[in-house]
């Protein structure tokens, strides 16, 4: 649909609307934009001169995407209509908080009218074949396959190996920091919730205290492991910020 939304851009005149416009765009795509576990905890509140201020639920999250700040800034452009490789980014730069705030209304569009996304049917998805829209390199269906095997892929060589990080195999996996970030992340909710069951075996809390703190099997003792437990249990009465 970028086709569509480029053709609203231009539509729009003023600098307000066509920023209001791009908060719209990033608000509703921002799952698929940073990954489903990163986008419960952060949500685009305004974007004012190149720079996009993100709201974030505690400070862990603040720190967690600042540290990839840089991928992040390239993931979110190229998500935005009009995107060009090498031209003039419309975001420059991050900046995040975290606290209550008031929720503003989502912007409302006026009607735009029926914009139809332009398709060459001599321009073919290298995968399945069909006629690809826009400037899509992939069709959207197959690119949906590939991260979901991508994500399976990655939720494999954690549960081989839960003490893995980004650095360990990105190249073996072929992964960007996002999408690893955000499998991990999912992989460790879950394995937490079984390890602090009161029936989890001893197995269950290892694999959640290593996948937690990347810890090889070798740097586990029993009492380690119970206290992180322990920590973690206490951190789970934490209430985040409203208006999430």
């Amino acid at each position: 649909m970028k086709d569509a939304e480029l053709l609203v851009l231009k539509v729009l005149k003023s600098k307000d609307a066509k920023q209001k416009y791009i908060m719209y765009h990033l608000r509703t795509h921002w799952a698929d934009i940073i990954g489903h576990t990163a986008a419960n905890h952060s949500q685009p509140y305004r974007l004012e001169n190149g720079v996009l201020y993100l709201h974030t639920d505690n400070p862990a999250w603040s720190h967690n995407l600042m540290m990839m700040q840089g991928q992040l800034l390239g993931k979110i452009n190229q998500s935005l209509p009009g995107y060009r490789p090498g031209r003039h980014r419309i975001i420059r730069e991050l900046k995040f908080y975290h606290g209550i705030l008031e929720e503003p209304a989502a912007p409302k569009l006026d009607d735009q009218g029926p914009f139809i996304p332009k398709v060459d049917p001599n321009r073919r998805c290298p995968v399945c074949g069909v006629p690809l829209i826009g400037d899509e390199e992939i069709c959207a269906t197959c690119t949906r396959k590939q991260l979901a095997e991508k994500r399976r892929e990655i939720r494999r060589a954690l549960e081989k190996s839960p003490w893995l990080r980004w650095e360990d195999c990105r190249e073996t996996l072929n992964c960007d920091r996002i999408t690893f970030t955000d499998v991990k992340a999912v992989l460790e909710e879950w394995a937490m919730n079984e390890a602090l069951k009161p029936d989890a075996t001893d197995l269950e809390k290892a694999f959640a205290v290593m996948l937690d703190r990347g810890l090889t099997p070798d740097k586990l003792n029993p009492e380690l492991v119970e206290r992180i437990l322990s920590r973690a249990k206490r951190s789970r009465f934490y209430v985040p910020a409203r208006g999430k």
